[in-house]
């Protein structure tokens, strides 16, 4: 990953699926966005499946993460003629690398293999990203809800992951109480949870600023270890540039008496 810190409690690694676990509007995306990025610099070919952006607005982000140039400016055509130098550049990168965006509003287990099994065919994918696990059966029916989740990670981690030989990053959604929402089978066959948690108020004043805004706390880890309770990576978060960075400062959490 690149936060330096997270690697020491998980990397990725083929045959394992990791997911980030997070509520409504903390930033599930745009983290898979800058997990990408971070794999394609580092020489490695990404397949990202999305089932909530259009490839349009999906690089509209990617550009303003890789130029530096606000979102906003960026989608309104507010820009310098040396920030459009940037953008232009931008774009020219994204095009060399092996990266596919597809755009699927709703999968399941059958129309995700397929589409992975295809595009491997292409160009082998050394990294899946899943933007995000989500049913699609009658949310009203929860049995049938839980046997959909499960069997769309069970494909992910065994079908893809385990049989191809490809890693595997998604994101989920958590409940108010920060647990992993829809079915229990997501961590059932997940390799690694991390969850991404907004600071309250008084955590980020406790912390200080330079300790950011949120945090990632790994729950579940079947391949190194996992945070105890009290225990996060803070990290700090910028909506306009789409980006995620270790903070430069961690807390130092409080030991009991």
């Amino acid at each position: 990953f690149k936060f330096p810190l997270l690697n020491e409690y998980v990397t990725i690694e083929r045959g394992e699926l990791i997911i980030f676990g997070a509520q409504q509007k903390v930033g599930k995306s745009i983290m898979l966005l800058n997990c990408a990025v971070d794999l394609l610099r580092k020489g490695y070919s990404v397949l990202y499946i999305d089932s909530e952006l259009s490839d349009r607005l999906f690089t509209a982000r990617m550009l303003a993460h890789i130029s530096g140039i606000p979102y906003r400016n960026l989608t309104s055509g507010q820009y310098s003629d040396e920030e459009r130098g940037k953008i232009i550049y931008a774009k020219d990168w994204i095009k060399q690398q092996p990266f596919q965006h597809c755009y699927l509003p709703m999968f399941d287990e059958d129309s995700i293999y397929l589409t992975v099994k295809q595009m491997n065919h292409i160009r082998p994918i050394d990294v899946l990203i899943i933007d995000y696990f989500k049913s699609t059966g009658n949310e009203l029916d929860a049995f049938a809800t839980y046997a959909s989740m499960g069997r769309i990670t069970d494909c992910i981690k065994n079908e893809i992951a385990g049989r191809m030989n490809i890693a595997a990053i998604g994101a989920a959604q958590a409940t108010a109480t920060n647990k992993l929402a829809d079915s229990a089978k997501i961590a059932r066959n997940a390799s690694t949870i991390i969850m991404m948690i907004d600071k309250t108020p008084e955590e980020i004043e406790a912390d200080g600023p330079e300790c950011g805004d949120k945090k990632l706390v790994v729950t579940v880890n079947r391949n190194g270890m996992q945070h105890s309770p009290g225990e996060y990576i803070s990290i700090k978060f910028d909506g306009n540039h789409i980006m995620f960075e270790q903070a430069e400062k961690q807390a130092i959490p409080e030991m009991p008496f």
